[in-house]
């Protein structure tokens, strides 16, 4: 017995009439009636009872009907499912992100929920090292990263840019300041937020090159959350994007505009070029394109 027949079966059950039930179905009498028959000796047992032109269900026909409209629901809301998935409208969406760039997740995703309410999510944090594993091994299909970055075989779509900052603890002297020039700060002790050959690190020690100036880096931290928290325990200070410092705004620590400097940094959506993207995912990288 098949999902055809049981459809018909439906039919013939609602209808109480074959020819009204082949009617519905917009096929002949004859064959739906072969088909009742076919179902009954596949079952061994009558599903109805004639009674002039009305048509009774047996005991055994009430209880195939009622798994019948449970098995033939089940399929409808399989395939509405699957064609929701492939629609990019279902299904599970995973994304990575950078420390530095979680700043505006939250609200990227919920814009992307309120047209598609239906998806659910997987995020994933990690440096740039393990966002390019996860994208490799299909884990994540897309990234929020923090630029430049280093992630190969990728597309970019960068976000807007924005200046640098420095965190320093309010205890120190320093604090009071508006400004600072961005080679004074070479002699601070330094939490650089990334590490050695990553992004955001690069491009902060070849501008302090530019200037003449070597940076005093006690400690490197991709962590924004930990960064702020070793600022405000006084360990030293810190230079980092404006939105990540607004975001983590602490009383024991203050924000000063760097000056003498045109560094920018922005984030971006990344992923593996050439890579397959579910419908999710493209319609995902579609509100940054």
């Amino acid at each position: 017995m098949d999902i055809r027949q049981l459809r018909y079966f439906i039919a013939i059950a609602e209808e109480g009439q074959i020819t009204a039930a082949a009617k519905r179905l917009n096929m002949a009498q004859p064959p739906l009636s072969q088909q009742l028959k076919q179902m009954e000796e596949e079952l061994g047992t009558p599903l109805v009872e004639r009674s002039g032109k009305r048509i009774e269900l047996t005991e055994a026909g009430h209880s195939l009907y009622k798994q019948a409209v449970n098995i033939v629901h089940q399929m409808e809301e399989a395939i509405a499912e699957v064609k929701e998935t492939g629609e990019g409208i279902r299904g599970t969406l995973s994304i990575g992100v950078s420390a530095l760039s979680a700043y505006r997740l939250p609200e990227q995703i919920q814009q992307f929920q309120q047209k598609y309410p239906l998806i659910t999510y997987k995020v994933w944090k990690g440096d740039t090292q393990l966002l390019t594993q996860w994208l490799e091994r299909r884990v994540i299909e897309v990234a929020v990263v923090r630029l430049p970055h280093s992630l190969p075989n990728c597309t970019t779509i960068p976000m807007e840019e924005e200046p640098f900052v420095l965190i320093v603890p309010n205890a120190t002297s320093y604090a009071t300041a508006d400004q600072i020039h961005m080679s004074e700060i070479a002699a601070l002790p330094l939490i650089m937020p990334s590490t050695p050959g990553l992004g955001i690190y690069d491009l902060l020690v070849k501008e302090f090159e530019r200037l003449g100036a070597a940076p005093h880096v006690i400690c490197e931290c991709p962590d924004i959350s930990l960064t702020v928290n070793l600022v405000a325990a006084q360990v030293g200070c810190s230079i980092v994007p404006r939105s990540a410092w607004e975001t983590h705004r602490s009383e024991q620590i203050r924000g000063i505009e760097i000056t003498g400097t045109s560094i920018q940094s922005a984030a971006a959506v990344v992923w593996q070029s050439g890579r397959h993207l579910s419908k999710a995912a493209k319609r995902f990288i579609g509100m940054f394109s």
